[in-house]
């Protein structure tokens, strides 16, 4: 008889790196899934993207900036309501913090100027949208420098569990 063995399978996907362990028997495969990321994992890989996504849209002519704002709205759109819907709510009265108050207002602020963006002409929208860029990217800033806070108040194994929540409703996972 063949004893069974338990073989360690390394796959990265949305750039999470998920060991799959697949169970050789005689006869059949079994396979169990395991990914842990951290609700503050999945924010930082969202604005990591957003970094990406921005700095293309300076770079490129008005013809590509104009195809890369739908992905950009998109996106912004997403991960405020993926924070909006998770993250803040799983923190609320944990921390005492205000940049976390700041951040959650700031949030609510950049959601609302992003809204009137979108509404503008084509001229107008390109210089707002380059504005509101480096709004976004000093709030991304100040956000994660509350993030061990956050994690310490989660705690790592609500912080995986909120992570597994937040994964498949971010803007990298959406795009």
């Amino acid at each position: 008889m063949v004893e069974p063995t338990i073989v360690p399978i390394h796959i990265t996907c949305f750039g999470v790196i998920r060991v799959v362990y697949q169970l050789h028997a005689p006869f059949s495969v079994r396979r169990v899934s395991f990914a842990y990321m951290k609700s503050t994992d999945v924010i930082k890989r969202d604005h990591e993207a957003a970094k990406e996504l921005f700095d293309k849209y300076k770079a490129g002519s008005s013809e590509e900036r104009g195809a890369l704002e739908p992905d950009i709205f998109k996106a912004l759109a997403t991960h405020e309501k993926m924070e909006d819907d998770y993250f803040y709510p799983a923190l609320d009265g944990k921390l005492d913090l205000s940049e976390f108050q700041e951040a959650e207002e700031e949030q609510q602020t950049l959601e609302e100027q992003v809204t009137e963006i979108q509404a503008m002409e084509a001229d107008a929208r390109e210089q707002a949208l380059l504005d509101a860029m480096d709004k976004v990217l000093a709030h991304a800033e100040r956000e994660e420098s509350f993030f061990p806070d956050a994690e310490a108040a989660l705690g790592e194994e609500a912080s995986e569990a909120l992570g597994e929540q937040m994964e498949p409703n971010s803007a990298v996972a959406n795009s």
